[in-house]
């Protein structure tokens, strides 16, 4: 009998990261309930990539998970490999050849794409790694939507469907009723992960900034600077936006007036219905309401008190910045 492979492909902004580090964290209560999150990484996104730019075919990638997979003790049913980055690819029949040796299902859990693209917006200017989505206003960001191709969820499911088959298809919504027990325990329950007694506990991970500190780093050019060099900025300003606004961060990150949402999600109405007759027997996808008609948008804006926007956002990045230049003389000892 074939082992099962589960791909987790995404989407972004459901709880990915968090999955991710609670998979890795409990590696040996999963081998004790036969299912492996292999190459001790959080993510596999090295794996994947190495994959579709042909730096390793399938069969030796089959090997290396089957080597991991027969090294416990225990009989492994089933390897999970995750990396959100999987649905953004337009064309995923190269992972379709892993059929050939593997019981292959994918999970794909959706989020309601105005509340989807809402959050990628502040995520790109968080991160900063697609140049043309770090440093773009809102208006400009939801003009280049149709660049998200795979949240037209019924197309792109429809080209999954062609590729692994309707039942290795699992469908997760992200809303608080339909994720009963939060996003990851939705997700092991819909793979069959259901005994956890002794699992660690999930943590939270990659929260949003508030839309004042996301202002500020939009007009950053955090693009230019290395991978860690613009973690550390990242940082410095997750810690201004904690001095400044707390933990909770209680501010909107709505940032669609009403008109423009309902004349959004229009465009997705007719694919949304038809995924949710095909998977879940009725006509909504999404059963949380829209925020409604007078709901609080997000301030996208800078304090207008230059000795303010100094002493609270661009003093404390400095700071920061100095702080690391000096750890890193130390580093190389010439401090």
């Amino acid at each position: 009998m074939k082992r099962t492979l589960i791909f987790h492909i995404g989407a972004h902004r459901t709880a990915t990261s968090a999955l991710q580090a609670y998979l890795q964290k409990n590696h040996k209560n999963l081998v004790r309930e036969g299912f492996l999150y292999p190459l001790n990484v959080r993510r596999h996104i090295n794996f994947i990539n190495a994959l579709f730019d042909k730096k390793r075919d399938i069969s030796r990638a089959v090997e290396i998970l089957n080597e991991r997979a027969n090294r416990p003790s225990r009989e492994i049913h089933t390897i999970i490999l995750s990396d959100e980055d999987i649905c953004m690819r337009p064309d995923l029949s190269l992972l379709a050849q892993f059929r050939d040796y593997f019981d292959v299902k994918l999970v794909f859990t959706l989020r309601r794409q105005d509340s989807w693209l809402e959050s990628w917006f502040f995520q790109n200017i968080k991160w900063q790694w697609n140049k043309k989505l770090s440093h773009c206003t809102f208006d400009e960001f939801i003009a280049m939507r149709e660049d998200f191709h795979w949240i037209h969820y019924d197309r792109y499911v429809r080209h999954l469907e062609a590729l692994f088959g309707q039942n290795n298809i699992i469908l997760n919504i992200h809303e608080k009723e339909q994720m009963q027990g939060g996003p990851i325990e939705t997700f092991c329950n819909s793979i069959g992960l259901t005994k956890r007694h002794e699992f660690t506990d999930p943590i939270h991970m990659n929260a949003s900034f508030s839309p004042v500190i996301s202002e500020f780093m939009r007009q950053l050019p955090l693009d230019k600077a290395s991978v860690e060099y613009r973690n550390m900025l990242a940082g410095a300003c997750a810690n201004i936006d904690k001095a400044l606004h707390g933990e909770t961060k209680k501010q909107s990150e709505r940032l669609l007036p009403y008109d423009q949402r309902v004349n959004l999600m229009k465009t997705y109405a007719s694919g949304n219905r038809a995924l949710a007759q095909r998977y879940f027997d009725r006509d909504e996808l999404f059963l949380d309401p829209l925020p409604a008609p007078d709901a609080q948008l997000a301030k996208m804006a800078l304090p207008s008190d230059t000795t303010e926007l100094m002493k609270n956002y661009v003093a404390p990045l400095l700071t920061a910045i100095i702080a690391k230049d000096k750890e890193q003389k130390r580093t190389e000892g010439k401090d």
